[in-house]
């Protein structure tokens, strides 16, 4: 078990939820924190200053081989203030992504931690349109006239498979897993300027090549029922080809363990949560015993059975696989 410590990143957009909730950062503006990547553009890192990437690299037997050779993993997992609306955009698949170097395409997965009363997002198309009326209403801003606009509160999910056009509104706490890809083609910005007075950069002909001009269906595949254990209460929130996620309610004790084959992180959510792991030998730098607070992830390798003791909500997130029955 091994306390990440999150890449914090900034945009035009983002507010100070993440501080006042979560104590990220130093009570700056704070758009995203990324509590569980190996990615390039913005790495975890645990105690000892390693990125995680660092650490799985050197040690891949923690990962149960679900990592890559050279330490990345194909999930990502962050946290995200909308504090103003995000761009209408568009992320391309597997197969349209083979030619970014380093990264695959973006599925996402939405959880709704917070929202202003009127608070929104885009969800896809509303009716089916052509390639040309897509570059039309891209090119002269008038998409958002076409896209489904969805009323959100806290404990919304979302499932958006890549090509979906969409879009977080403002006044939104979110929590965000998706693949290990960090592409994304604006359409629509809202003509808003930087810090040096220029609009960010539109994609149009990238997003024409990649979006889905017919309706996406609200679905969020493999969502199950509660299960409870001991002092555990378990749902499967999301499971597809690219990522899996549980929501954990705890409240007194119990233990998970981790397949053989596959790592998980674990995100404490709210309340107070004492997180107790077995002792890897083999493992340096091991957090053996964590008091977490919200807003604080966990690497769990391969095998490892942790026992949590307390009250509070956690996550609980996996690399595709094809059998979870063993966690």
């Amino acid at each position: 078990m091994f306390l990440l410590h999150p890449f914090l990143k900034d945009a035009l957009w983002g507010g100070c939820n993440l501080f006042k909730r979560f104590r990220k950062g130093a009570d700056e503006r704070i758009a995203e924190s990324w509590e569980l990547s190996t990615h390039a553009d913005g790495h975890s890192r645990i105690s000892d200053g390693r990125t995680l990437q660092e650490l799985l690299s050197i040690k891949p037997s923690l990962s149960g081989g679900s990592a890559n050779q050279d330490g990345t993993i194909p999930i990502l997992a962050k946290l995200i203030d909308a504090c103003l609306p995000l761009s209408v955009q568009v992320h391309p698949d597997d197969d349209s992504a083979c030619s970014c170097d380093g990264d695959s395409g973006k599925t996402e997965f939405w959880y709704i931690l917070d929202a202003e009363p009127d608070a929104w997002i885009y969800y896809g198309l509303r009716e089916t349109i052509t390639h040309d009326q897509f570059e039309k209403y891209a090119l002269d801003g008038t998409i958002e006239s076409v896209l489904q606009k969805v009323p959100v509160k806290a404990g919304d999910a979302f499932f958006i498979p890549a090509g979906t056009l969409h879009s977080l509104g403002g006044g939104i706490l979110c929590f965000e897993l998706q693949q290990h890809s960090n592409l994304t083609y604006r359409v629509f910005d809202y003509d808003r300027r930087d810090h040096t007075g220029r609009t960010r950069t539109l994609h149009i002909q990238q997003s024409l090549d990649v979006v889905t001009l017919t309706p996406t269906a609200r679905y969020i595949p493999g969502e199950g029922e509660s299960s409870r254990k001991n002092g555990l209460t378990r749902r499967t929130m999301v499971c597809c080809s690219k990522f899996s996620m549980e929501e954990i309610n705890i409240d007194g004790e119990g233990k998970i363990t981790v397949p053989n084959q596959l790592f998980a992180g674990l995100l404490f959510v709210e309340g107070k949560c004492l997180a107790v792991s077995s002792q890897y030998e083999e493992m340096e730098a091991v957090d053996c015993e964590l008091s977490l607070m919200p807003g604080q992830t966990v690497f769990l390798a391969s095998g490892e059975t942790v026992i949590l003791q307390g009250r509070g909500r956690a996550f609980l997130l996996f690399p595709p696989t094809a059998d979870r029955t063993s966690v």
